[in-house]
C-alpha cells in the first residue's frame, strides 16, 4: 500500500510517540553542578509466580507441574540478594530507584519498609515477572492492569508512583497513552537515547528515562551468557564513553539490576567494582528517576 512505502515514513520510527531527534543537533544538556553523567540505578523487586492463573497468556496447558528453579532464584533475590545489593549501593551513597511489582507490593511489607528507611523512590513494575503487558491486551484490560499495579504500590508505600518499568520491558501499542492517562510521568522501557526526552501522549505528560538495555544484568548474564568479569568491564566501558561525551552534552546512565541475578555472592563483587570505578570520578550526579525528570523539565 502507498501509505506503507519506505519513502513516506517519518525518520526514525513508524509510530507517533516521539519526534526523531539526533543528539548532535540538540542544545547541550547541563546537569546539577555541571555534572557530566546523571547516574540512575534501578533495583527490581519482582515476584515469580509459583502458579500462573489459567487466563495468563503464557500459562502452561495441562496439569500443574511445579518448577522450583526459577521460583527459587527470584525468591533468593527477595530473601537474600537484595540486602547484599543495598549494602553495595549504600557504600557509594547511591539511592536506587525501586521498581516494585504488584505482587511484591502486596505481599512483602518488610522489603517496602527497608526501602522506605533509605528514603527511596518507588516506581510501578507491572503485576509480576511472569505477567507482563502483552500485545493482545484490549485497551480496557491494559488500563485495568496498569491501574491495579499503580494502586498496589500506592497502598503499600503511601505515595503514588510517577515512574514505570514494564516487566521484561514489554508494552503494547497503547502503553504510553495508558500510562500517561494514569498519571505516570516517566517510563524506562525505551532504550533509544542517552538523554531524557518527552513522549507524545494525548493526555497527561510522559518522558522517557530509558534503561541502557545492554547494561541490564538479566540481558548480560541470563540471555547473552557473558563472562562475569565482562559485566564489570561493560559497565566501566559504557561509563567511560558517556563521561567523555558528557563533558560537552550531559548524558544519562540507567543501570538496571535484579537481586536474583547480581545479588549472588559470586556476581555481586563485580557490581561493587563497577560502581567503585564510577564513584571515583567527579562530575557524576547520583539521582532518582523523579529527581532527574524534575531537573530535566526545569532546565532542558
Amino acid at each position: 500500500m502507498a501509505g506503507q512505502l519506505p519513502g513516506q515514513r517519518k525518520p526514525g520510527q513508524d509510530h507517533g510517540y516521539y519526534e526523531w531527534s539526533p543528539i548532535v543537533k540538540r542544545r547541550p544538556l547541563r546537569w546539577p553542578e555541571n555534572a557530566r553523567v546523571a547516574l540512575m540505578v534501578i533495583v527490581n523487586l519482582e515476584h515469580w509466580d509459583w502458579r500462573l492463573p489459567p487466563d495468563a497468556p503464557n500459562a502452561p496447558a495441562g496439569p500443574f507441574r511445579p518448577d522450583p528453579i526459577p521460583f527459587s532464584q527470584h525468591e533468593y533475590g527477595n530473601r537474600v540478594g537484595v540486602f547484599r545489593v543495598f549494602r553495595i549501593l549504600d557504600k557509594y551513597a547511591i539511592k536506587p530507584t525501586i521498581a516494585i511489582d504488584q505482587a511484591v507490593a502486596e505481599h512483602y511489607p518488610f522489603l517496602v519498609r527497608e526501602c522506605q528507611k533509605r528514603g527511596l523512590e518507588f516506581i510501578a513494575h507491572g503485576r509480576s515477572a511472569q505477567q507482563p503487558i502483552h500485545a493482545d491486551m484490549s485497551v480496557a484490560a491494559e488500563r485495568s492492569y496498569v491501574h491495579a499495579c499503580i494502586e498496589a504500590v500506592t497502598q503499600a508505600t503511601g505515595k503514588r508512583p510517577v515512574g514505570w518499568l514494564g516487566p521484561g520491558f514489554q508494552e503494547s501499542l497503547n502503553t504510553p497513552t495508558v500510562l500517561a492517562a494514569e498519571g505516570i510521568r516517566y517510563v524506562c522501557d525505551w532504550s533509544n537515547d542517552e538523554q531524557p526526552y518527552r513522549m507524545k501522549v494525548p493526555e497527561g505528560e510522559l518522558f522517557s528515562l530509558g534503561v541502557e538495555y545492554d547494561l541490564d544484568d538479566v540481558y548480560i548474564h541470563m540471555d547473552r551468557y557473558r563472562l562475569i568479569t565482562e559485566y564489570r568491564q561493560i559497565i566501566e566501558d559504557a561509563f567511560a564513553r558517556l563521561y567523555s561525551d558528557g563533558a560537552q552534552n550531559g548524558r544519562l546512565m540507567v543501570i538496571n539490576v535484579h537481586p536474583w541475578v547480581v545479588g549472588w555472592p559470586w556476581r555481586s563483587k563485580y557490581l561493587d567494582q563497577a560502581l567503585a570505578h564510577i564513584s571515583s570520578h567527579s562530575g557524576v550526579w547520583k539521582a532518582s528517576g523523579q529527581e532527574i525528570l524534575d531537573w530535566y523539565k526545569a532546565h532542558a
